[in-house]
């Protein structure tokens, strides 16, 4: 199931000073449904040299990736594997085998018989949050107390018992049990801001994006309102902070030049992805 917190667990494993001073090399790839060996070769290659690989063949792109790998101990995070084929899966581990003894390779997936392929250890299973837990953690976001004690929460009982009762609570979705929820969370956006979080699906997942270059796509689609043109740029910073605050966008970074970065969820991509099909779907019957 996605959504459990395996990435952001593995995250804060990745980033511990213990970790870091013990293997010579830590590289970190998005892998989601795309398992092509040769983009992910590509991909480990460039996250070694932090610099474009421009190769284009297979074997060219192994042999380098063995002479970056060769006698150093490296830990190897493949995020959000969905690959269920053995050979795939093979090939990619004959490139890794040159590795120092203790290099680690270390996966996350929503699929336990990929889990299982893949592994050569026991497969660490994360649980759902018990009750008591999760109503902690719902109050805690829920009910913040602001300057001068004031409640963020202002919604009346009705409203809370909309939400309960919405029929989107039965819409089933067969990747994920949490989709509804997401849903209920987008379909409270303002429309503009619905249109500016389905167009970064068009990002591919992991990817970071630029708040600035963003913005002007959202403006150059016609996604942000404004009478005064001079006003654009500042509706759609806002639109940026209130996804960011909703959390359909996260990982938020500012360079030393006051560049703004961000991220999206593997979820959110995914329920961006759903949106955006959906929205097709509905313009071609329209047509």
């Amino acid at each position: 199931m996605g959504g459990l917190g395996k990435t952001t667990l593995v995250q804060i494993v990745y980033n511990d000073d213990r970790v870091k001073s013990h293997f010579n090399l830590q590289i970190w790839i998005c892998v989601s449904d795309d398992f092509n060996v040769k983009r992910l070769v590509k991909a480990i290659i460039e996250s070694i040299d932090r610099d474009v690989c421009k190769d284009t063949e297979l074997d060219p792109l192994q042999r380098r990736l063995r002479e970056r790998l060769q006698g150093r101990r490296f830990l190897l995070v493949l995020d959000d594997v969905w690959n269920e084929n053995q050979v795939a899966w093979d090939d990619l581990k004959e490139v890794l085998r040159c590795g120092s003894k203790g290099s680690v390779l270390l996966v996350t997936t929503r699929i336990e018989k990929v889990a299982l392929m893949m592994t050569t250890m026991d497969v660490h299973h994360i649980g759902c949050l018990s009750e008591e837990d999760s109503w902690f953690l719902f109050r805690q976001r829920a009910f913040t107390t602001g300057v001068g004690g004031k409640s963020y929460c202002n919604c009346h009982e009705s409203e809370w018992l909309a939400i309960k009762e919405s029929e989107i609570w039965q819409l089933s979705d067969d990747e994920n049990d949490i989709f509804p929820a997401l849903r209920l969370s987008y379909y409270n956006l303002a429309p503009q801001m619905r249109q500016c979080f389905a167009y970064c699906c068009l990002f591919p997942k992991d990817h970071v994006m630029k708040e600035k270059q963003l913005i002007q796509l959202w403006m150059a689609n016609g996604f942000v309102p404004s009478q005064d043109q001079n006003d654009l740029y500042f509706n759609g910073h806002l639109i940026f902070k209130e996804l960011v605050w909703r959390s359909f966008l996260q990982d938020v970074e500012i360079n030393p030049e006051g560049n703004v970065t961000c991220k999206m969820h593997d979820l959110m991509h995914d329920l961006a992805v759903s949106i955006m099909k959906h929205e097709t779907c509905n313009l071609e019957v329209a047509r």
